[in-house]
């Protein structure tokens, strides 16, 4: 652990941990001067945390409303929000903001352990990616997700070995417990480790603890809602975003909404949790089948396009209570391009517009730099990095059309890593052809 800390030797990585860390401060305060420290997928975490504070958590139930709560939001976070003072926020953020100040030190860290010179362009990215900062202030996960990538992308940075690839299945154990969407990753990663090892001719057993985990864990969700399933977010995600964003733009906001109303109308006809929760999964599955090429498109677009979203969203949150609904990409999806562009330069907010501006051209720099980058490199990448861009893009293609600035906050570290790696790469191409 001494011999990690040793940045701090370096005056200059000294000098931009000290300044970022003080932008860190400076974003807690405008969040204490705001007053809210939760959006609403906050309440959610609350109100596990409450299930496991009063026993709760370990019931049995067949009600659609009391199984969609208890299997919504897998354990680890409500866990611990729960010890330090749950009733009280701020105390929750100020631990985050610690948080917050070790992901920025893993960031630096990651880049100088990459060969990384250029930290004053790291930290120009840096500070136009305002998500870091924001996120790390809100009653979410996104801190703590942002912390396990980086330490993933530490541990792909060289050759795998047995440690290495042990800390690897823990780190994901942690992030599946953490957000529902990376449990599908647990299979992913375990192919890509089958091939690894059958291509090395080596083998550890701790590559199936992921799977086993989640395995573990549906069969827990079983025992407790009669359905075998990861998180009841599975399906809500399916109908009421994915698919619902699809019809909506597609066929129009009135048509998605009878096609979503008229499908729980049916779900509440059903007597339990499983035969609803089959009924939805069905639905979503049949509406997939049927559109599986438009759908297919509308997904990947969706998620490429919020990659790039500079978070007008997460600038508001600053600001006052926002409605999510209201959200660009929301409306892109919804209303279509001439309506939201409209709406866009009759914002009542229009200066956060204009900060939009330079983060938006340094998220496409950002891009640049990094498929520059993995262009030049394409036949250098060895298992570490194939894993890591298999990550990163599991991480983003699953989002799909809710893909925005927040769900790539966790992943911001990494990317403006190696973005600004390809840069001095770049730099030094150029140098040498003079």
């Amino acid at each position: 652990m001494t011999t990690f800390f040793n940045n701090f030797n370096d005056s200059g990585f000294r000098k931009y941990f000290l300044f970022l860390s003080s932008i860190m401060l400076l974003f807690l305060a405008l969040r204490i001067i705001q007053g809210d420290f939760r959006l609403s997928d906050s309440d959610d975490y609350f109100a596990t945390a409450e299930l496991l504070k009063n026993g709760d958590y370990f019931s049995t139930t067949t009600d659609y409303a009391q199984a969609t709560l208890l299997t919504k939001r897998p354990f680890l976070y409500p866990l611990l929000i729960l010890f330090p003072g749950f009733s009280n926020d701020l105390v929750i953020i100020l631990l985050q903001t610690l948080l917050g100040f070790f992901n920025i030190y893993l960031t630096l860290h990651l880049f100088k352990k990459l060969g990384g010179k250029s930290f004053r362009l790291l930290t120009v990215i840096l500070l136009l990616t305002p998500s870091v900062f924001i996120y790390t202030h809100l009653v979410m996960t996104e801190a703590l997700v942002m912390t396990l990538s980086l330490l993933m992308a530490l541990q792909l940075t060289g050759s795998l070995d047995s440690k290495k690839i042990l800390n690897i299945q823990l780190l994901l154990i942690a992030l599946v417990f953490l957000k529902p969407a990376f449990y599908l990753f647990s299979f992913v990663s375990l192919l890509f480790f089958l091939f690894y090892f059958a291509r090395t001719k080596t083998f550890r057993f701790s590559i199936f603890l992921p799977l086993l985990f989640t395995i573990g864990y549906m069969g827990f969700n079983k025992e407790r809602t009669g359905y075998f399933h990861f998180s009841s977010m599975q399906n809500i995600n399916l109908i009421d975003y994915n698919l619902y964003l699809f019809k909506a733009q597609k066929e129009g906001t009135d048509v998605a909404n009878q096609w979503r109303d008229g499908i729980y109308l049916q779900v509440e006809k059903l007597p339990t949790f499983e035969k609803q929760s089959e009924f939805l999964a069905a639905e979503g599955k049949k509406t997939l089948q049927e559109n599986l090429i438009p759908y297919s498109i509308f997904h990947f677009y969706g998620a490429v396009r919020g990659s790039i979203d500079p978070g007008r969203f997460d600038l508001m949150t600053l600001v006052e209570k926002y409605d999510p609904n209201q959200g660009f990409l929301n409306m892109l999806s919804t209303a279509g391009l001439k309506k939201t562009i409209s709406n866009f330069f009759e914002y009542k907010y229009f200066w956060i517009i204009l900060i939009l501006i330079p983060v938006f051209i340094a998220t496409l720099f950002k891009w640049g730099l990094i498929f520059r980058y993995l262009w030049e490199r394409k036949k250098a990448i060895n298992f570490s990095g194939a894993y890591l861009l298999i990550f990163i893009s599991y991480a983003i293609l699953i989002t799909g059309p809710v893909n925005a600035s927040r769900y790539m906050m966790p992943l911001q570290g990494i990317l403006i890593a190696y973005a600004v790696i390809g840069w001095e790469n770049f730099r030094t191409k150029k140098s040498s052809t003079k």
